[in-house]
């Protein structure tokens, strides 16, 4: 399901006596600008070396400085050790207010901790966190940053962990599975780390509930959660299928009902008029919606393909949430 791609690993130091102009502190900002994480001080991953990164990187050598670039493969600490005993830590992954209102995240963390893990509670969206505030009066810094559920699961997979799930609950189980796979397409650390066992445990406690898996190594996961009465699946990748017209790209939306809000990244770009709804770009910007009606704001809206955009529905009525949780 993830395809991969290359990450590089960066690792600098300087003199302070040879920073006077501050060069240090222009290359962090140039890899925040490229979207590089920080996993410690001086140490960065990112996806690719842009051109403005190679120019203040080559300044920072100049200046006296030392850079070591080589390609990253994360790797869990299960994959490379076999030794007995050893403490398994897993991430609960939060997504959206419901499951935590419900205390679902409080019935699997029993479950996992029965199999072995020691457990630990991530929000990773906007409602998530604001709920998990209220539950523990711990307040997230990622409240008041702009941070996407795709940034967060690529910062959660960057601390010590050997399992990762997302708990999550979509308007449907396969809406709420098609948004966990763009979520993750959209990642640049996770969806490297093959050996990492990841799950996403959908609409827990309703009808249409599943724990699905995303990748080999989930497997066998999703098979020790015995106390959880679930079908397990693996999801088709075949939602991001975008058509090709000349300079426009075409993709539908899954699972669209009349009056439905269209939400592209984040944002409301329009309504659905119909239940065979299509979103069309055409030079980084949304242009029409075929079977709905494409609001201004959509117009203004700026992305890169379509295939990479994270677009899903809710309910026109629905109550309002202000949800970051997009890409």
């Amino acid at each position: 399901m993830l395809v991969k791609r290359s990450l590089f690993l960066i690792v600098y130091d300087i003199n302070a006596k040879r920073d006077p102009h501050g060069i240090r502190i222009r290359l962090v900002r140039a890899l925040r600008r490229a979207g590089a994480l920080q996993i410690q001080r001086s140490v960065w991953i990112t996806e690719s070396i842009t051109t403005d990164l190679s120019r203040i990187v080559d300044e920072f050598r100049r200046a006296g400085g030392k850079v070591k670039l080589s390609e990253w493969l994360p790797r869990s600490l299960g994959e490379v050790s076999s030794a007995e005993g050893q403490m398994r830590k897993l991430i609960l992954a939060v997504n959206g207010a419901e499951p935590l209102i419900e205390k679902w995240h409080v019935k699997l963390g029993k479950i996992f901790e029965g199999i072995g893990y020691t457990v630990e509670v991530k929000p990773v969206s906007w409602s998530a966190m604001v709920e998990y505030s209220k539950l523990t009066g711990e307040r997230s810094d990622c409240l008041s940053m702009e941070k996407s559920t795709s940034r967060l699961l690529d910062e959660i997979v960057l601390d010590d962990l050997d399992a990762l799930v997302i708990l999550n609950s979509g308007r449907t189980s396969q809406s709420g599975i098609i948004y966990v796979a763009q979520t993750l397409f959209n990642t640049k650390v996770l969806k490297n780390m093959t050996s990492l066992p990841v799950i996403q445990v959908e609409s827990l406690g309703k009808p249409d509930s599943a724990v699905v898996v995303w990748n080999d190594s989930g497997r066998r996961l999703a098979e020790e959660m015995r106390e959880l009465p679930m079908p397990v699946v693996t999801p088709s990748t075949e939602f991001r299928k975008v058509t090709v017209n000349g300079t426009r790209e075409i993709r539908q939306i899954q699972y669209a009902e009349v009056g439905d809000l269209i939400i592209v990244n984040g944002k409301k770009v329009g309504e659905c008029l119909s239940d065979k709804v299509y979103v069309v770009a055409e030079g980084g910007s949304i242009v029409d919606i075929m079977g709905g009606r494409l609001f201004r704001i959509g117009r203004r809206l700026k992305l890169g393909s379509l295939r990479e955009a994270i677009i899903k529905t809710v309910p026109k009525d629905a109550k309002r949430q202000k949800d970051r949780s997009a890409e």
